[in-house]
């Protein structure tokens, strides 16, 4: 079923599903009568922006990597570079240039030309602060990725300079060598966008009323196609550049229709009643129920998160390093996976997944689990009576699919120790903006890593010491001069020795507390095939198909 219209059959079908599992059956929005046919995505909440360069979260990226492509990308299943939009590249003796030859021929979905002065615009964009196309005001997370990948804008941007040599050659010039570009390069959110659509409504293009969001990608934006908060419609872009092996221009999808459904319950029942084709952020006590569901599917996903819970250093007492640790050594990560997520997690030691270049094997616990250890650091440091806020986000993330429970576990684990916790949420936008400028004691996070290199874990946790906690002391100091050193390095045994150096000062300053890696399927009815779960956490559509 494509769900688009509820019929009585669809309906039912939903009430009967929904009254077996105990779940209120969800009714949708139906969607705009050109949707037929269209493979349906639900997620837990709406794109914050169509702007990769403006945006950092899974729900937004899993929208605009339908639209914009980067320059290279990844295999389907791995973190493994791969020609996109530039054919070739290659890198000068020292280690600071780039060179790449763009791909011929292709368009942007505005009909305009894809070419190296293309390429040139995007970067400057984002990089240069008065760059006259810049947005006036800041959009969802304000080039938050620009920024912690690049090393900031203007002088300090690690990218000096990005030249076109020709229509079809471009050139970037680093500061200093960096070890991971490419694979920096290829993330979703450096998505190449029309300069004709952004020149056209610099401040609007990326926002529900745009009237051109114009990339090269399989799938385009038309004008009225945004509900806020409850769909975006996509449609097959004809002119694609890219074939499947026997020569079938891609994608092989007419249209997409990505759907946002907070309540993970209402999600889930719409899966099962036909009304959605796949869907992700589920609760763990629902991965049994679509196991055992013979029209549903279980797509496993490489692990590549984590979920913690970050201190404000500068709040008082929670400036005082014990006091952090202390609240780390009184949560049990075990305990918080097997209750919170079911056994459908794995308990984290360190701010790095298992397996990625740095991580380090001879760590066992990022503190002890010592509730009594942890009472006695708070005696210790003249603690008592302490009351502390700590705030979760309203929606599902893939790192913590049920956050209020999660905070409730936290906050559990606290008053064992004699700490009284207020819970609070709040908007999602407004969560991430807050927790930025530093207005919370502690708040519950997490991310999924876009590029399968450290730097994309600990320095965008760590490496700004004015927001996210500000963790800026002289422990924080240390960290991040290795790993800055690691970004420099090119030596892969040198870049994972710099890491664990890293992590070690992270785990001795206790700026956050990593908890969990969680096990994050994809749930898809078994009349989809080609959707292929890829590490970074959400996929492009490319080859989906849809049987009957």
């Amino acid at each position: 079923m494509s769900g688009r219209y509820l019929s009585l059959f669809v309906v039912l079908a939903c009430l009967l599903t929904a009254c077996s599992t105990g779940t209120t059956p969800v009714v949708l929005t139906p969607a705009p009568s050109s949707s037929a046919r269209a493979f349906t995505f639900a997620s837990s909440g709406d794109a914050a922006a169509l702007d990769p360069w403006n945006v950092v979260d899974d729900n937004s990226l899993q929208v605009t990597q339908q639209i914009f492509e980067t320059l290279v990308t990844y295999d389907t299943q791995s973190f493994d570079i791969k020609p996109a939009l530039a054919t070739s590249w290659s890198v000068s003796a020292d280690k600071k240039q780039w060179t790449f030859k763009l791909r011929d021929g292709v368009k942007f979905h505005d009909g305009t030309d894809f070419n190296s002065d293309a390429v040139v615009f995007n970067f400057e964009r984002a990089r240069l602060t008065k760059f006259k196309y810049r947005n006036a005001q800041p959009i969802a997370d304000d080039y938050n990725y620009y920024q912690s990948m690049w090393g900031g804008f203007d002088d300090d941007s690690l990218i000096t300079k990005v030249e076109a040599f020709d229509r079809l050659t471009v050139r970037f010039i680093t500061k200093q060598p960096y070890g991971p570009f490419l694979a920096t390069l290829a993330m979703t959110t450096f998505g190449i966008v029309s300069p004709a659509s952004i020149k056209a409504d610099p401040n609007g293009w990326m926002l529900p009323s745009s009237q051109s969001a114009a990339g090269t990608g399989p799938f385009m934006y038309t004008p009225g196609s945004w509900r806020k908060d409850d769909q975006i419609l996509l449609v097959r872009n004809p002119n694609y550049w890219q074939f499947d092996d026997k020569g079938v221009r891609l994608p092989y999808l007419e249209r997409v229709l990505l759907r946002s459904i907070p309540d993970t319950g209402d999600r889930l029942a719409a899966l099962r009643s036909g009304q959605i084709h796949a869907m992700r952020d589920f609760a763990p006590g629902d991965l049994p129920i679509l196991k055992a569901e013979p029209r549903i599917t279980l797509l496993d996903r490489a692990p590549n998160n984590i979920g913690y819970v970050r201190f404000n250093t500068h709040s008082r007492p929670l400036d005082n390093p014990d006091v952090r640790k202390a609240i780390a050594m009184a949560i049990d990560d075990q305990a918080f996976a097997q209750n919170v997520f079911g056994g459908f997690a794995a308990p984290a030691t360190q701010f790095l997944p298992p397996g990625m270049l740095g991580y380090d094997d001879g760590t066992r616990a990022f503190q002890p689990y010592d509730p009594t250890g942890a009472a006695r650091i708070l005696d210790l440091a003249g603690i008592k009576d302490l009351q502390l806020e700590l705030w979760y986000m309203p929606i599902a993330r893939p790192y913590f699919p049920e956050p209020r429970k999660a905070a409730e576990s936290i906050q559990a684990s606290l008053k064992k120790i004699g700490i009284t916790v207020l819970l609070n949420t709040t908007d999602f936008t407004a969560y991430r903006d807050q927790f930025k400028r530093n207005q919370y004691q502690m708040w519950l996070y997490g991310w999924t890593g876009d590029n399968g290199d450290p730097d994309n874990f600990l320095c965008v946790f760590f490496c700004n010491m004015t927001q996210n906690g500000s963790w800026d002391d002289v422990t924080a100091q240390r960290a991040v001069r290795f790993i800055k050193d690691a970004q420099t390095e090119t030596d892969p045994l040198r870049r994972a020795d710099f890491y664990r150096q890293a992590s070690r000062e992270i785990q001795r300053g206790v700026p956050a507390a990593p908890i969990v890696h969680a096990d994050v399927p994809v749930a898809v009815l078994k009349t989809v095939s080609g959707y292929v779960p890829h590490p970074k956490g959400c996929e492009v559509f490319t080859y989906v198909q849809l049987g009957r």
